[in-house]
């Protein structure tokens, strides 16, 4: 009775894990899994990553239209940014697929293509991350430069597959007939 004890146990240990796991073979909700309770931080996570990843290449997209002030600045901001840009598709768990293409204002502006082909899209940033990384080890004003295109070309390539494209918004009818006059008015 003990060794049927045993094995029983044992197979119960191998097959609890399995009764949990969801569609993928992946546990349902284990703490690790943050796509699964906190999508919607990683949204938010994946867009302060963005941001900040634009305001690092400021300084090497001027490169295009003057000289390197600052190399060490910009070589460093490039190596950060590397290392970001491998951080970027783990933030892309198949639960932050909520790109809403009727709202005006989605939760997200990835679009699904991300997650239809997340090959293509884990590439892309591979090869983004590589190009700051040359740009990193740049020297000189012309080859910083051609590292500057080649970097901001890998970020945009990227950006027209996987992220909905800015529109202004259209001018209404109503937009001409505004009273703006009356609206800056004080009432007493």
């Amino acid at each position: 009775m003990t060794s049927l004890h045993a094995t029983l146990g044992f197979l119960l240990a191998l097959c609890l894990p399995l009764a949990a796991a969801g569609a993928e073979g992946r546990p349902a909700a284990a703490p690790g899994w943050t796509g699964v309770k906190h999508a919607k931080e990683i949204i938010t996570a994946r867009q302060e990553l963005m941001e900040h990843i634009e305001l690092l290449m400021e300084p090497i997209d001027t490169l295009t239209v003057q000289p390197v002030k600052d190399p060490q600045r910009v070589q460093q901001n490039a190596e950060v940014i590397g290392a970001m840009l491998l951080a970027v598709p783990h933030l892309f768990p198949p639960t932050t697929n909520r790109f809403d293409p009727k709202a005006a204002q989605p939760e997200t502006l990835a679009l699904p293509p991300i997650w239809q082909q997340f090959d293509t899209f884990y590439r892309l940033a591979g090869l983004s991350a590589q190009a700051a990384e040359t740009m990193a080890a740049a020297k000189g004003q012309a080859q910083m430069r051609s590292a500057s295109l080649a970097l901001r070309g890998s970020c945009d390539a990227c950006h027209a597959v996987f992220l909905r494209r800015y529109e202004p918004p259209k001018t209404q009818e109503s937009d001409y007939k505004f009273d703006f006059e009356g609206a800056l008015r004080v009432s007493p």
